[in-house]
């Protein structure tokens, strides 16, 4: 029994430095995604908060940066919209949030295509399909140019999912730079 504890333990101790250089590694290219994107604390905490992150390489990290903008996408078209939608008392203003419904409904839709991309191994479309998720938010806030002002509520979820699909878009710069293996 103790030859089977010592032999564990030895097998343990010599797997350690290379589950620590995974794990460096990992953080390494957080570390260079986040640096590239337009929000790095935005990115770092997302990524970081994902337990998926920490032994993903950088298809696994596009992936996971994926299902984080849909989360937050489908949160905001499902709850935020609809609720200042209910509260609006102008019909102009009732208008901007149907319009920003429908942008983020294709923000969700070209964040599928963009994973179908990936899956098949299609750096350009899922750059395409990443940057046109970037649209939704962006033309979103852009319907509120002239009062009625933007709720900072919404202000904030857009900017929230810029930033998150900016992530996407370092990940396929990265990508397309570095291949995918």
């Amino acid at each position: 029994m103790a030859a089977y504890s010592f032999n564990s333990f030895s097998s343990l101790f010599f797997l350690l430095p290379l589950f620590l250089s995974i794990s460096l590694s990992t953080s390494d290219l957080i570390s260079e995604i986040c640096s590239k994107t337009q929000n790095p604390s935005l990115c770092l905490q997302a990524l970081r908060s994902d337990r998926r992150s920490a032994r993903a390489d950088l298809k696994g990290l596009a992936l996971i940066s994926i299902d984080i903008a849909q989360s937050n996408a489908k949160q905001t078209a499902n709850q935020l919209i609809p609720a200042l939608s209910r509260g609006a008392t102008s019909p102009k203003l009732k208008g901007r949030y149907d319009t920003c419904a429908e942008n983020y409904g294709d923000t969700i839709d070209n964040l599928n295509e963009a994973r179908t991309a990936l899956n098949a191994r299609d750096i350009g479309t899922f750059r395409i399909r990443a940057s046109a998720a970037l649209d939704g938010p962006d033309t979103c806030e852009d319907s509120f140019e002239g009062p009625p002002a933007e709720p900072k509520q919404l202000r904030d979820a857009n900017n929230k999912l810029e930033g998150l699909c900016s992530i996407i878009l370092a990940i396929g710069a990265r990508l397309e730079s570095g291949g995918l293996n």
